[in-house]
């Protein structure tokens, strides 16, 4: 794929700073001419990316709902504003994933069915735990996008197979912002008393969850898609995500790891000189 010139990504269309440690971005995407397969022209990778994209819209309400659940507990007026800011990066990636299915519909992929799944998973979630325990499940589940995230901001190799400006700008804008407030959470649940023992029982319950999921879903879009069959994309797939050496969820592992560690904090994983790279790349102003 010939790589994707700057000039071709616009600038967010309206930037507000809360005065907190990270902007929030309003991003206007469409994608009425994306083409089906925009991975590489491959179904298995296109299909685990609209895999992903299902879990925002109601996945990311879920993780500002937990910390909403606390914000008036908290007295650290930076993490307050953080906190603010946070909620706007998250509701905005929400509304930008939910537009995401202007494509998918176009192609007859129906990613809603989806995500109507995720919402009544995350409604039973919420009915049998805890504020403290949704929280630690964000953490969680934030870990797992920030890692990924820093993944795809590093993997040119990868990213260089998207083949759409629009997705390749979405995705990339959403890796920044996940590592942009990736310690949020994890501050507001050490700042309301949150424990060891429950973080790192409820990473390992959510790990269960999220793959169990994502594994359901991918079997079902390629099945929608009548390329469940497909071996030689199943092929090209498992080895982008479980190669050894370089595989996309293999190189996950050991930050996963270090999650269970007693004393880890998210930004033990720095990425503040790559955010800042990619910001520029992209035209961000801040």
């Amino acid at each position: 794929m010939t790589a994707i010139p700057t000039q071709s990504i616009p600038t967010p269309s309206k930037l507000t700073k809360p005065n907190a440690s990270f902007p929030v971005r309003r991003m206007d995407f469409t994608f009425a001419e994306t083409e089906k397969y925009w991975w590489s022209g491959d179904p298995f990778m296109t299909h685990f990316m609209n895999n992903l994209s299902s879990l925002f819209p109601y996945g990311e309400m879920f993780f500002v709902d937990s910390v909403r659940a606390v914000r008036d507990t908290i007295t650290e007026p930076q993490l307050k504003k953080d906190i603010s800011a946070f909620i706007g990066q998250e509701a905005m990636h929400s509304k930008e994933h939910a537009t995401y299915n202007e494509y998918a519909a176009q192609h007859n992929i129906d990613l809603e069915k989806l995500e109507l799944r995720i919402k009544v998973l995350l409604e039973w979630v919420t009915k049998i735990t805890t504020k403290k325990q949704r929280l630690a499940a964000t953490c969680a589940l934030e870990h797992f996008t920030a890692t990924m995230a820093q993944q795809l901001l590093l993997r040119e190799d990868l990213t260089t197979q998207i083949d759409d400006p629009k997705m390749y700008q979405l995705w990339m804008w959403h890796a920044i912002e996940e590592n942009e407030h990736k310690a949020v959470c994890y501050d507001a649940y050490q700042a309301v008393g949150g424990g060891y023992f429950t973080r790192v029982a409820m990473m390992a319950i959510s790990t269960v969850i999220f793959f169990g999921v994502i594994g359901w879903f991918q079997v079902h879009l390629l099945r929608k898609d009548r390329q469940l069959f497909n071996l030689r994309s199943w092929g090209r797939g498992l080895r982008t995500l479980f190669s050894l050496r370089d595989g996309f969820l293999t190189k996950l592992v050991l930050p996963y790891l270090d999650y269970y560690r007693p004393g880890f904090h998210p930004f033990d994983h720095d990425t503040k000189v790559l955010e800042q790279r990619w910001k520029d790349r992209l035209g961000f102003s801040g």
